[in-house]
């Protein structure tokens, strides 16, 4: 019984707090490969979109990004006009509602209630339930995905009718630091805004995402922005760009957290005779520690092979007073698989693994539990 209520639990607090991108990509294509239409919340800038063109991918097909609040009703259908002798009228299709008819695609609507009238849901409802526009049907092997923001962001939502929502799946998508930090790494990046995010460990989400009312705020979208125009911009005008992304209050407290971080030099770490000190002072702050350890992690992983100072100092400062456990993991997990096993050959990482080991046995106990 306790084990049933547990997982009812999950699943309403799932529906309600929503899915992260990585958890959203296998429920999203296994809907959409049984042909049942896909309804994606979330707030602006999460990746909804971005989520849209890896789940054409996976399913092979080419996408159609539609936004019906840009079209005018009138002509989602197409219009009429006289046929070459003037006999009949005939219709003049938009050329994607030939695209959909003619090949398999992922019609993608997207803002779909996005300040969109009765008649543009009209349109919609037709699309999503007889998969055509006016006379053209679909190819049957077109998939239907759309994602709307969140009442309560201010983008002009409105509310879908009944019979509309009826028609889909729906999900809520949630901003996840854990995925689109896997992902910015994998983008490559500005480091300086990755390890700013992770710095934060289980309060990145309110740092990632955080809507202020201004013209710009912190979303995952914007901090992409913000990293791609650092990584290319003169460093003078990096606190103007980045206030333009992300707003006053994320840029005044990035260029803070920068200025201390900085004093943090990874060098000077393994290369000096003294541990920095991690249980006061600037690295005692959990953020500041973080981003200590990845200033180090993003040095190592650049080394082909490590002086023997260098892996006995790592191996020193994740057995440091001061660090926790979850952050030598952190570290450790961050490493190419190379500089791990050196580090794993000196004769002080037999004790740290053994710590590393109790503490994960101790926090599956307490799952289980």
């Amino acid at each position: 019984m306790g084990g049933h209520m547990a997982t009812t639990t999950s699943i309403q607090r799932a529906a309600q707090v929503g899915f992260g991108y990585q958890q959203l990509l296998p429920l999203v294509e296994a809907a959409l490969r049984a042909d049942v239409p896909v309804l994606l919340r979330g707030h602006p800038g999460v990746g909804k979109s971005a989520l849209a063109s890896e789940i054409a991918q996976r399913l092979g097909l080419p996408i159609l990004d539609l936004r019906l609040a840009q079209k005018d009703p009138a002509e989602l259908a197409g219009i009429y006009a006289p046929n070459a002798d003037r006999t009949a009228l005939q219709l003049l299709p938009p050329d994607w509602a030939l695209e959909l008819s003619q090949r398999p695609m992922l019609l993608f609507l997207d803002e779909i209630n996005a300040a969109v009238t009765k008649l543009h849901q009209a349109a919609a409802y037709q699309m999503v339930l007889e998969r055509r526009v006016g006379p053209l049907h679909f190819h049957p092997q077109t998939r239907v995905l759309a994602a709307g923001n969140l009442d309560e962001d201010r983008a002009l939502a409105v509310p879908l009718s009944s019979a509309l929502l009826n028609r889909f799946v729906h999900f809520r998508m949630r901003v996840d630091p854990t995925d689109w930090l896997l992902w910015a790494e994998q983008q490559g990046l500005h480091a300086g805004i990755r390890a700013y995010i992770a710095s934060f460990g289980g309060r990145a989400m309110a740092i990632l995402y955080k809507n202020t009312g201004e013209d710009a705020f912190a979303t995952p979208r914007s901090w992409t922005m913000a990293a791609r125009l650092l990584a290319q911009a003169p460093t003078k005008l990096a606190p103007q760009l980045l206030c333009a992304c992300v707003g006053p209050v994320a840029t005044e407290q990035f260029v803070e957290w920068q200025r201390v971080a900085s004093k943090a030099d990874p060098r000077a770490i393994l290369d000096g005779a003294k541990l920095p000190e991690l249980q006061s002072g600037p690295l005692a702050e959990p953020s500041l520690k973080l981003a200590m350890l990845y200033a180090v992690g993003d040095l190592l992983a650049r080394q082909e092979k490590l002086p023997p100072k260098w892996l006995e100092r790592t191996v020193a400062l994740l057995q440091a007073p001061g660090m926790d456990a979850e952050h030598a993991v952190l570290l450790l997990r961050r490493l190419p698989r190379a500089v791990r096993l050196q580090l794993e050959k000196t004769k002080s990482f037999a004790p740290l693994a053994a710590r590393l080991v109790d503490v994960q046995l101790q926090a599956l106990e307490a799952a289980d539990a």
